[in-house]
């Protein structure tokens, strides 16, 4: 027995020094210059005469400065290498091939790549230009996280695979058209890309999975196609400049949170298709004033579904069902449902920092009138509406979905009065604004620059508003002039 237990330490010390000597490993085959001067990093395939670009180190030290000259500036991959004598098309940029590569600027790929994959550029904080060419159909999970400079990227034509949060924290990246070969917008594919302000989403995709766009605050509206069936979980929560939202007529459910925190969000419009909205789905949106509903029998709703949301905002539900919403569960505390013919009505503005539009009138289901009349902002005035018609209020036939917008012209600077008396009472303290006296009114913040910082019409006595910094800020209660005000 003795002998044996000899026998066990030996082996278990062998298993030990092998598990050693692979930790310390190299990653690569080969490795060679590139054409941009760089020494990158290969696995070769010989049996296709295939590379994949790797890195040289072993996890988690991929790229160890002490070890290697990490790239920078301009990287450009080549489409072929050689390796004692044979030629081998470079096919793949493999996982974690760039990872915290943070100084390389600029990214040129050949059309002999096909696949960027999991975590390729993860990190890379200073790339501010990738070529993609179309030979490219498959980008991994968290392939350009965190690469917080780049701020426009062209997707191949022929791309059909996006793995999770693939441009997740791109902090700056502005804008971007989805092809038309993507079915799936995969989990937090764009996770707190706070400037995404326009976003192109084709017919062909059928589900957006959970935080695909969570936090992408500069996202004021989106075109969600028909052709989505599935929404999940915090899909668009904390979406904190959302306006307006118009969901596929195939959506079977709102699931939970979807739009939560939208605290900008006025106005949804939910098919007929939809039987469920879930737990908090609409939780904290504080600006929603205008609920549409198809659907003539009430969705159920989960614990919470519109907390925060004040129960007197218009809530349009198709005609002959009041007697179906009034009794039921959730929908009963809303105290102004409404009767409406079923047509989709909506109404905009061409500049939120110009001026807003109310309606006076809703199209009911004995008369298709509507009656929208635009209120300008301090230093702005009315000019005309979509249709070309300047009067205002102005007067609309609705027979069929119909969106009313108007646009305004600026006139001079916000008004500043400072001691201009009206029913509210405005204070400040620690970063945060009181605002007293003023239920019922729109309150806006603009900072000194004249942009609105906040936008909420006020459902109680008090309204508290944190802004983001210390300073000066205007504070304007419906139309009475702004009250210039001092934030410690």
């Amino acid at each position: 027995m003795k002998h044996l237990s000899i026998v066990k330490r030996g082996m278990i010390s062998l298993i030990l020094m092998f598990i050693l000597s692979a930790g310390n490993a190299f990653a690569y085959d080969v490795s060679a210059i590139c054409p941009s001067g760089q020494r990158l990093y290969y696995n070769i395939n010989t049996t296709d005469f295939t590379a994949e670009v790797t890195y040289p180190g072993t996890a988690p030290n991929f790229w160890s400065p002490s070890s290697h000259t990490l790239p920078t500036d301009s990287l450009i991959i080549p489409a072929t290498i050689t390796h004692q004598g044979n030629t081998y098309t470079v096919n793949t940029i493999g996982n974690n091939a760039f990872t915290n590569c943070a100084r390389i600027t600029v990214v040129i790929l050949n059309n002999s790549i096909t696949s960027i994959n999991d975590s390729a550029f993860q990190f890379c904080s200073s790339i501010k230009h990738v070529n993609l060419p179309n030979s490219i159909t498959n980008i991994g999970a968290s392939a350009f996280e965190y690469c917080t400079g780049l701020k426009r990227i062209q997707l191949p034509s022929r791309l059909t695979s996006l793995g999770s949060g693939a441009f997740s924290l791109c902090r700056q990246l502005d804008s971007i058209t989805l092809p038309q070969t993507i079915t799936v917008i995969p989990s937090s594919l764009f996770y707190s890309c706070n400037s995404l302000s326009l976003i192109t989403i084709p017919n062909t995709v059928t589900r957006i999975e959970e935080y695909a766009f969570h936090m992408c605050n500069s996202l004021r509206s989106i075109n969600l196609p028909n052709s989505i069936n599935y929404i999940g979980n915090n899909a668009f929560a904390s979406c904190r400049n959302l306006r307006t939202i118009v969901l596929p007529n195939t959506l079977a459910a709102i699931n939970a949170y979807t739009f939560h925190s939208c605290d900008r969000l006025e106005r949804v419009r939910i098919p007929e298709t939809v039987t469920t909205i879930r737990g908090n789905a609409f939780a904290g949106d504080t600006s929603l004033m205008d609920i549409v509903i198809l659907n003539p029998e009430p969705p159920s709703l989960g614990a919470n579904a519109f907390s925060g949301v004040d129960r007197s905002i218009m809530v349009h539900i198709p005609c002959g069902s009041l007697e179906n919403y009034s009794p039921a569960n959730g929908w009963r505390d809303f105290t102004n449902l409404t009767e409406y013919p079923g047509f989709y009505f909506s109404y905009d503005t061409d500049d939120t920092l110009a001026g807003r539009v109310e309606v006076l009138v809703h199209p009911t289901c004995t008369d298709s009138t509507a009656v929208v009349q635009a209120i300008p902002f301090a230093g702005y005035q009315f000019a005309y509406w979509n249709d070309g018609d300047t009067a205002n209020p102005h007067t609309v036939n609705v027979t069929v979905d119909s969106i009313v917008i108007a646009y305004f012209r600026y006139v001079g600077g916000i008004g500043i009065d400072p001691t201009a008396v009206d029913a509210s009472v405005i204070t400040a303290e620690n970063r945060t604004i009181l605002i007293s006296n003023a239920e019922g009114m729109v309150v806006r913040v603009y900072d000194l620059a004249g942009r609105l910082c906040h936008y909420v019409r006020q459902a109680s006595r008090q309204q508290r508003i944190t802004v983001d910094y210390p300073g000066v800020y205007l504070v304007q209660t419906d139309s009475y002039p702004a009250h210039k005000i001092y934030v410690p």
